[in-house]
């Protein structure tokens, strides 16, 4: 019963503000989960996902956001790195990934990403295309 277009953060941080009221109501964690459990069915969070926010609000916690992470940042998909990407392909649509890696001295994965996610484009016979080109004009020879 996953419900559309609500985001699996979104859905836990709704669970995480009921725990927060809970709390504020003096439930223990197993009544709270049990709430949860009944209003949510099988969207609910994990026993030790509630166990420990419960921790964490009766502990006096007030932001029911998750904390930020630590993690490796973006810093080769940058708008200047997806420009000089669009502008190779403009250039020459028959490049490969790794020429176009080599040419701007980045990784062929990086590449390939923002071909993918940021320029919303694919190989097709021989040559990088927007995603909308349909397979059969460009085998048949239509894209110029």
């Amino acid at each position: 019963m996953l419900s559309v277009g609500i985001k699996m953060s979104d859905r836990y941080l709704e669970q995480r503000i009921h725990i927060k009221l809970c709390v504020k109501l003096n439930k223990s964690a197993s009544e709270t989960l049990e709430m949860l459990k009944e209003a949510y069915g099988d969207e609910v969070m994990s026993r030790a996902r509630v166990f420990d926010w419960h921790k964490r609000f009766k502990e006096g916690r007030v932001d029911v956001h998750d904390d930020a992470r630590s993690g490796r940042p973006i810093t080769h998909r940058t708008n200047e790195n997806v420009e000089k990407v669009r502008d190779l392909v403009r250039s020459n649509s028959r490049l490969t990934v790794r020429m176009m890696a080599e040419q701007l001295s980045l990784d062929k994965e990086t590449v390939r990403l923002i071909l993918k996610e940021n320029l919303n484009m694919r190989k097709v016979s021989g040559k990088i295309v927007p995603c909308t080109v349909s397979v059969d004009a460009a085998a048949e020879g239509e894209i110029k």
